[in-house]
């Protein structure tokens, strides 16, 4: 069972919103406990109180940013006492805009967020998993990590990180019975993503049944896989790593850029951001 492989408890790392609150409330629909991290307290809170009244498993929220450089520190202190079997780490500092126009700082924190604190946390909490002989983590990455991207260059690096981390992880520990997957989210949708959404030209975006990376791509901003729907597929993939995907498309996107030459595929990348979007003045209400 789901609980006697990955419980007591999950350490959650950005779980209050959109694919973290879902996280958050599936695993507690599966039997765990669950300690919940974001850096936001108030709507930590909220979602917190959430699960507990909708499952009512345990809920230890920490309030912490995990750029902070003593985050180490703060989330052993937190769950010294607690056995963590299921680590997800979901989180994220995502940069848009063209490389140079952010300044080094920005770039160092999304580092931070998307390779550092994922490396601190894994020597917190895979030695206990392999010395207990089960466990599961699971580094939410992006299809985006596959791809070099025009607009997102420092995310998309470091959510490659993540996914080539976790594969690696996969043939390490899974003798150690401790699952191991990246999963490689598309488009989801969340409140930031739904505004952006709606600037999208659909006269570009419905090739559902082209061949084209770049068809394919625009379709599936239109069609974002709904939060609860990437808990399912993150928990439902846990035991058959190295890699998870929320639907086909998503899959089916990252298999064919994989397979194109680097440049056609980091050109389309910069297509899909020159010409999905509705002229300006079609983006009024």
């Amino acid at each position: 069972m789901f609980k006697d492989k990955y419980g007591p408890w999950a350490f959650i790392a950005g779980a209050s919103m959109g694919i973290g609150r879902a996280l958050s409330l599936e695993a507690a629909a599966r039997g765990l406990n669950v300690v919940m991290n974001a850096r936001g307290a108030e709507t930590l809170a909220a979602t917190a109180a959430e699960v507990r009244a909708t499952h009512g498993v345990e809920v230890r929220e920490l309030a912490a940013d995990l750029t902070d450089p003593e985050i180490g520190e703060i989330v052993a202190a937190a769950t010294d006492d607690l056995e963590i079997g299921l680590f997800v780490y979901n989180a994220a500092v995502a940069p848009i805009g063209l490389f140079l126009t952010h300044p080094l700082e920005l770039q160092l924190r999304s580092v931070r967020a998307n390779c550092a604190t994922p490396l601190i946390l894994l020597n917190l909490f895979a030695p206990r998993m392999v010395a207990r002989g089960r466990g599961g983590i699971s580094l939410v990455s992006s299809t985006g990590g596959t791809q070099g991207a025009v607009t997102s260059a420092t995310y998309n690096a470091g959510k490659a990180f993540e996914w080539i981390l976790a594969e690696s992880l996969w043939g390490e520990l899974g003798d150690q019975g401790v699952d191991v997957t990246a999963m490689l989210v598309g488009a989801t949708a969340s409140p930031n993503f739904n505004a952006f959404k709606d600037t999208l030209d659909p006269a570009l975006c419905d090739r559902a049944d082209s061949e084209d990376l770049l068809d394919r791509m625009r379709n599936a901003l239109v069609n974002p896989t709904e939060p609860e729907q990437v808990a399912i597929a993150l928990y439902d993939g846990l035991p058959n790593g190295p890699v998870t995907w929320s639907k086909p498309l998503d899959e089916w996107i990252t298999t064919r850029s994989l397979a194109m030459p680097r440049g056609e595929v980091t050109l389309t990348w910069r297509a899909l951001m020159e010409t999905s979007t509705r002229p300006p003045e079609r983006q009024a209400r």
